[in-house]
């Protein structure tokens, strides 16, 4: 089941964020600079102010057993692209519980995003993917995305190269 979270997902949604982030790329990075990263991306009050915030949806995948499995969450564009079309959105994080990759879920929840983009009128859709992701390129790509440019992301000390897609 997909749906918006809530404010008492907070701590589960806080809970799989750092669980997905580490199995992914925790061994990128010292310990020290992972620390650093989660404390700053993944607080519990962060989540908090998040959800429900106006034009910044939060969708979750619901397990039968009611954990989460995934979640997808979205934007008006924040990446560094030069000129940002007016109404661009972006697809911030896109997540699977570790163990569930190619399960339907991170499917399911693309179709959500992108039905809230056809509902806002179907403006373009970015989102940065690391460099080095190329499965998430590849499930990207199935989608209709394509690489439009790159950028920088800091991990404490570590810079990372992430890609800029664009989906139209």
């Amino acid at each position: 089941m997909i749906r918006l979270a809530t404010l008492k997902d907070a701590e589960a949604l806080r809970d799989l964020g750092i669980s997905s982030f580490v199995a992914a790329f925790g061994h990128l990075y010292s310990a020290v600079d992972l620390q650093i990263y989660l404390a700053e991306n993944y607080a519990l009050q962060s989540w908090k102010c998040q959800i429900g915030a106006p034009g910044r949806p939060i969708w979750l995948a619901e397990a039968p057993d009611g954990h989460l499995a995934g979640y997808a969450q979205a934007s008006p564009c924040e990446l560094p692209v030069d000129p940002i079309p007016e109404g661009a959105l972006q697809l911030h994080r896109l997540y699977v519980r570790p163990g569930t990759l190619s399960s339907g879920i991170g499917g399911a929840l693309m179709t959500r995003v992108l039905e809230w983009v056809d509902i806002s009128g179907r403006p373009p859709l970015y989102l940065g993917v690391w460099s080095g992701n190329e499965g998430a390129q590849r499930f990207y790509a199935r989608y209709g995305f394509r690489k439009v440019g790159e950028y920088d992301f800091p991990v404490g000390e570590q810079v990372d190269r992430e890609y800029i897609l664009r989906r139209d």
